[in-house]
């Protein structure tokens, strides 16, 4: 009876996917049931992400799917030629990619189980940023309780089912059935992946009809997240609507002068994670009439957009321009964010191929602040905000002195990791022997001058304002602080 019993065991454990018999769980003499149930893993994994957490965890798919298929790529553009498109409507969520297709294989033992088996080592020595194994069955799950998964792998072609009733039946098996070459031409024309998601729960239907603007949401997260990726060539199209890459350009001068405008930047390798940190001015300080304006939320967007810190794990943007004390902000020696920092930006890199090691939460789109790593790293975060912070504080005065310290900047793409490469310098007596900084003398203000000025500030209304720029000013394109410093500069020479 125990021989049978066990064998029943192995039968369960071992039986390939096209099995579709409902095996009752084994319970052997002297043992108690530990099995999960469905319906924990479906409730458990898909309650703790946001729908469009659990639909960028597809793509990082695609992503992981590039790195296996060209482990030799150039750097400078790895995902060129590379494409995921996503089709959202309230009937299905499809993303269709050519990125390589899984391996029957892959599929049979591994792909498709609830977490990543110890046997798997198939990602071993590539920078991904998947770890447990959950991630498309948990954004299938999210969306819906059916599924085709088509796959083309050389030449492995199959469909693998999940059906609406997979849920209650007791086993924890789904069918797969190999296509022809004929078969799949016509959803796959080449090498890749497709899945399908219908049987939509109620809730997602609604937000896929767009009714709550869920769709222009996904495009801005898309681009912040995958910006990136995109920039090095990577296609992505939602709704048939290209996703735009992501630009973040560091000011630094080339004039030779020991005192000038460069970023902050820090490279090293801590315990297999390959970091850098690059922080700086992605623009001109901000005047007061556009940090007033930013208080009144009257500013542009996309003047204060690039500012903060974001952070990339492995090519994925898991923090896009934070300005709390997730990066430092606020923490001694660093001031809070503040309207007149909008000027200051910077990007953490962290690379490598054990992603156990990256400071990333599970839902690979949240910063693990208790890594390790990242809290050495985030001591470089705060030495270069703290240089930057300072200067901005001590240059608040818009004078003519200020203006000209960015005239001959160029930009650098902080995006981008070794573009400060040729700059960097070891500190003696910092923790690191591969440790290389780059630390800037930025210029200090001329203290006989700043003494002679003071700053006038006041307020208003916005038609009295415009009425004298239109009169006295012929309309030209003047901000008020620029108004107000006419209009004193007129009285004052009738004083003289």
């Amino acid at each position: 009876m125990r021989l049978l019993i066990l064998k029943k065991y192995i039968a369960y454990n071992l039986a390939p996917m096209t099995t579709s018999k409902d095996i009752q769980e084994p319970i052997l003499p002297g043992t108690v049931s530990a099995y999960p149930t469905k319906k924990f893993f479906m409730s458990m994994l898909t309650r703790d992400i946001a729908l469009i957490d659990a639909i960028m965890d597809l793509l990082d798919n695609c992503i992981d799917g590039i790195h296996r298929k060209k482990k030799d790529s150039a750097r400078s553009t790895p995902y060129n030629g590379f494409h995921a498109e996503i089709t959202i409507n309230e009937n299905e969520f499809i993303l269709k990619d050519n990125c390589g297709g899984i391996p029957l294989d892959n599929a049979i033992n591994y792909a498709f189980k609830m977490g990543r088996s110890d046997n798997y080592h198939a990602d071993d020595n590539l920078p991904t940023v998947g770890m447990y194994g959950i991630g498309m069955k948990r954004a299938i799950f999210k969306m819906g309780l059916e599924a085709d998964i088509f796959s083309h792998h050389r030449d492995d072609r199959f469909l693998v089912q999940i059906p609406p009733d997979w849920a209650t039946a007791p086993n924890w098996l789904f069918n797969y059935s190999q296509l022809t070459k004929k078969k799949i031409e016509g959803i796959l024309e080449v090498e890749g992946t497709l899945i399908k998601v219908k049987n939509l729960h109620k809730n997602i239907k609604q937000q896929f009809s767009d009714k709550t603007g869920f769709i222009r949401n996904l495009e801005l997260e898309l681009r912040n997240h995958y910006g990136y990726i995109v920039q090095q060539g990577f296609l992505i199209t939602l709704n048939g609507k290209e996703i735009q890459p992501l630009s973040l350009n560091i000011l630094t001068s080339n004039d030779g002068k020991e005192k000038t405008i460069k970023p902050y930047v820090y490279t090293s390798d801590i315990d297999g994670v390959s970091t850098e940190v690059i922080i700086g001015f992605y623009r001109p300080l901000a005047n007061d009439d556009e940090i007033q304006r930013e208080l009144d939320g009257g500013i542009a967007k996309s003047l204060t957009e690039n500012a903060g810190i974001t952070v990339i794990c492995n090519d994925r943007v898991v923090l896009y321009c934070d300005k709390s004390f997730l990066t430092g902000w606020g923490e001694t020696p660093v001031p809070k964010y503040h309207t007149q920092f909008i000027s200051i930006a910077g990007v953490v890199h962290f690379r490598s191929n054990d992603p156990i090691k990256l400071p990333v939460t599970t839902t690979k789109r949240g910063l693990d602040t208790s890594s390790a790593v990242y809290a050495e790293v985030k001591n470089k975060i705060k030495d270069g905000l703290r240089i930057f912070t300072s200067f901005t504080n001590n240059w608040k005065s818009p004078t003519e002195e200020r203006a000209k310290l960015f005239e001959n900047s160029s930009k650098i793409n902080a995006l981008q990791p070794g573009q400060a490469k040729s700059n960097l310098f070891k500190l003696e007596g910092k923790r690191g022997d591969d440790a290389l900084y780059q630390i800037p003398n930025l210029p200090k203000p001329n203290e006989a001058v700043r003494d002679k000025f003071v700053t006038i500030s006041f307020m208003r209304e916005k038609e009295k304002v415009d009425a004298i720029r239109n009169y006295f000013l012929d309309g030209e394109q003047r901000s008020a602080a620029e108004v107000g410093g006419w209009c004193f500069d007129e009285i004052h020479l009738q004083v003289e």
